[in-house]
C-alpha cells in the first residue's frame, strides 16, 4: 500500500512539475513566448526583455521589445520611452499601427506642424509612405505597441519650425 501511495505521489509531483515548469523558469517572455499551436504567440507584457532602441536620428533612452517577427521582415513590438522623449519627425515605407498603452503624448504632423495632444491611450493607423510625423511623450513615461507588416525602415526629417495645436487650427477654419 505504501508503494502505491509513493507511486501516486511521485506521479502527481512529476505532473505538477511538467505543468509549472522547473522552479524559477520563465515562460511567456518575449524571448520564450508561450504557444499552444502553430503561429500562436502569448507573452506576459510584464516579462518582456527590453533592449535599447538604436535608430539613426533617434536620441538614446527609448527601449524596444520584439514580440513577434523581426525588423527585416515585418514585426510587432512594444516600445517604451521616458517622459518628455521626442520621437523625431520621420516616416516609413511600411504601414504602421500604434496602440498607445500608457502615457499622454502629442502627435505632430511633420509637414504642416499641426499637433494634437492625446490623453494617453490611443490608436494610430498610418499607410506606408505617409507624410512625416513626430510624437512627443508627456510628463510620464510612454509605452506603446507597434506593428509593421513589411520590413522596417525610416527616414528622419527636420522638425517643423512652428507647431500649431489642432484646436487652434480648427478655430481658425471657423473664423
Amino acid at each position: 500500500m505504501r508503494a502505491l501511495f509513493l507511486s501516486k505521489k511521485l506521479t502527481f509531483s512529476l505532473l505538477a512539475l511538467a505543468i509549472a515548469g522547473p522552479a524559477g523558469a520563465e515562460y511567456a517572455t518575449s524571448s520564450e513566448p508561450l504557444s499552444f499551436a502553430k503561429d500562436q504567440t502569448i507573452i506576459d507584457l510584464n516579462k518582456v526583455e527590453w533592449a535599447p532602441l538604436e535608430l539613426t536620428g533617434f536620441d538614446p533612452g527609448a527601449e524596444v521589445a520584439v514580440l513577434r517577427g523581426d525588423l527585416a521582415h515585418g514585426s510587432e513590438l512594444i516600445v517604451r520611452v521616458p517622459a518628455g522623449y521626442l520621437i523625431p519627425n520621420h516616416n516609413h515605407t511600411s504601414a504602421e499601427t500604434y496602440i498607445w498603452l500608457k502615457g499622454a503624448y502629442t502627435y505632430i504632423n511633420g509637414e504642416g506642424g499641426q499637433s494634437a495632444p492625446m490623453s494617453g491611450q490611443g490608436f494610430i493607423s498610418l499607410p506606408g509612405n505617409t507624410p512625416p510625423h513626430a510624437i512627443k511623450c508627456g510628463d510620464n513615461p510612454c509605452v506603446f505597441y507597434l506593428r509593421y507588416p513589411r520590413p522596417f525602415d525610416h527616414t528622419v526629417y527636420p522638425m517643423p519650425k512652428r507647431l500649431k495645436l489642432i484646436s487652434d487650427v480648427e478655430k481658425a477654419k471657423g473664423d
